[in-house]
């Protein structure tokens, strides 16, 4: 089957970003192989000529994924590494007000965002797909601090002091 497998089809990674296409291409193989072995050589050359445009299809659309997918993800990674300055800044005037539990949390939550971020940033280079499975935790991380700010810096109520009337 490999030596079937085009070399820009693997290149081109249209197993992960053309699934549909790599499918067809893979099955349309198989066919061919199955007509050799049944000595159906007509057959089969016509079906391995089906392989080859079904192969330049497989890449042509497994570009196209990948482009379209690196453009979704480093949209999603500008707009997180944007929302996490944004964050910081808040929290850090924030944090002041903040009780012990809640500094250990957020500390705990912004080594995990920076580590992903950084991981995701290295990754969109060469995996794509591992960068976009980096990012997926941190919006909802970055949602929940968002959520929860507006409770850490509102003043706390005083209650009121006992005094002569």
């Amino acid at each position: 089957m490999n030596r079937l497998r085009p070399r820009m089809v693997r290149a081109a990674d249209a197993d992960r970003y053309a699934a549909r296409e790599f499918t067809a291409m893979t099955a349309a193989a198989k066919k061919a192989e199955a007509e050799m072995t049944a000595k159906a050589y007509k057959d089969a050359k016509a079906s391995y000529v089906r392989v080859k445009d079904l192969a330049d299809k497989a890449a042509t659309a497994a570009r196209s994924g990948k482009v379209a997918m690196q453009a979704e993800v480093e949209k999603q990674l500008g707009a997180l590494v944007q929302r996490w300055a944004d964050l910081q800044g808040r929290v850090q005037a924030a944090a002041r007000t903040m009780r012990a539990e809640q500094k250990q949390r957020w500390d705990a939550d912004a080594k995990m965002v920076a580590e992903r971020l950084g991981a995701a940033k290295v990754a969109v280079v060469s995996d794509l797909s591992d960068a976009k499975e980096k990012l997926a935790p941190i919006g909802a991380t970055l949602d929940k601090w968002e959520a929860d700010l507006p409770a850490l810096t509102a003043p706390t109520k005083k209650p009121p002091a006992k005094g002569k009337s």
